[in-house]
């Protein structure tokens, strides 16, 4: 495998929560440790709250990091100040969820496209700088003539090419894309995947996608990392994790996918995980995923699971993964 473009060792960040007479800390993410490599898509899978979004902004410093390390470049992104990180974000961009409110509704498409430039190329002149912006608004199914209107004048997926162009404009070695096709219409979701996946064999650019559909992930991603309660319970390639789930919370969340079933429309209600994710403010002591797992046992109650090596280099975070049926 070739050298990892970006390290996240032992990453935690936490929220201070204020409830009552005192503050409580609520743990978003503990101790994410993985890498990304060039040209590679790593999905980031798990239900509502388990810390993906913290994860995907932390990596980009746009929120602090209680403990650990983010590495690019030799550099650890964490002990920078905010002027000290500005020259490394020309490299590390981010897609939105909400494409529409993502873009300044005062700012034409043109203006939101070539702000980067402005902002990290200053030496480009003002036709450098619309040609390149008219070069990438074509790129990503845009028509140049367009650069003059505003955001409110265009549907959700040409918002999403528009925060696409604006994030690629610099030609980035890292993408963050945090659920940024959940808000648009399947159609729509298939074409910006497919725009997507083209603009990162034409540039090499390493993503990292966050997103809770499955079906998505295993068409965009070569790795799956998956989260629980701010706690990674699996990472590993992608056919392996849709093949062969190690983690109960792994299996559990597969088997919930939806499948169309015309003789019998109801029959994925039965496939749901049972009970409810438990207050992040006070997570289940030993495996966080022990109250809604059929397998634990009292060890699952004492004990933390770390992180085990399969033989196909797969990481698991569970005492039973090896016994499991």
């Amino acid at each position: 495998m070739s050298k990892a473009l970006l390290k996240v060792e032992n990453l935690s960040v936490h929220y201070k929560v204020s409830g009552g007479h005192r503050k409580q800390v609520l743990k978003a993410v503990t101790d994410a440790t993985f890498e990304l490599h060039p040209g590679e898509t790593l999905g980031v899978v798990g239900e509502t709250g388990c810390g993906k979004s913290s994860l995907g902004k932390a990596i980009l410093q746009l929120i602090p990091a209680a403990n650990g390390r983010i590495i690019w470049q030799g550099q650890d992104l964490c002990t920078l100040s905010p002027a000290q990180m500005k020259p490394y974000r020309k490299d590390l961009q981010l897609v939105f969820q909400d494409p529409i409110s993502s873009l300044n509704p005062r700012m034409t498409v043109g203006e939101i496209i070539g702000e980067p430039l402005r902002v990290h190329s200053p030496q480009l002149s003002s036709t450098q700088r619309s040609a390149a912006m008219a070069e990438m608004m074509e790129r990503v199914g845009l028509l140049p003539e367009m650069a003059r209107r505003y955001p409110n004048e265009f549907s959700g997926g040409q918002c999403q090419r528009i925060s696409i162009a604006r994030a690629m404009i610099l030609n980035p070695s890292v993408i963050i894309c945090d659920e940024p096709v959940s808000a648009l219409d399947v159609s729509i979701q298939a074409q910006i995947c497919n725009l997507l996946r083209a603009l990162q064999r034409e540039t090499g650019v390493s993503m990292v996608f966050i997103s809770h559909d499955l079906s998505i992930i295993r068409y965009m991603c070569h790795r799956v990392l998956v989260m629980y309660l701010g706690r990674m319970m699996e990472i590993g390639a992608g056919k392996t994790f849709f093949s062969q789930p190690r983690h109960p919370y792994s299996r559990a969340l597969i088997k919930a996918v939806p499948t169309v079933d015309f003789d019998n429309p109801s029959a994925y209600l039965d496939n749901v995980i049972e009970g409810e994710i438990p207050s992040p403010l006070n997570p289940p002591s030993g495996c966080v995923f022990r109250t809604r797992c059929a397998h634990a046992t009292p060890q699952c109650v004492q004990t933390r699971p770390e992180l085990e090596p399969a033989d196909d280099g797969t990481l698991i975070a569970c005492h039973r993964w090896r016994t499991l049926p």
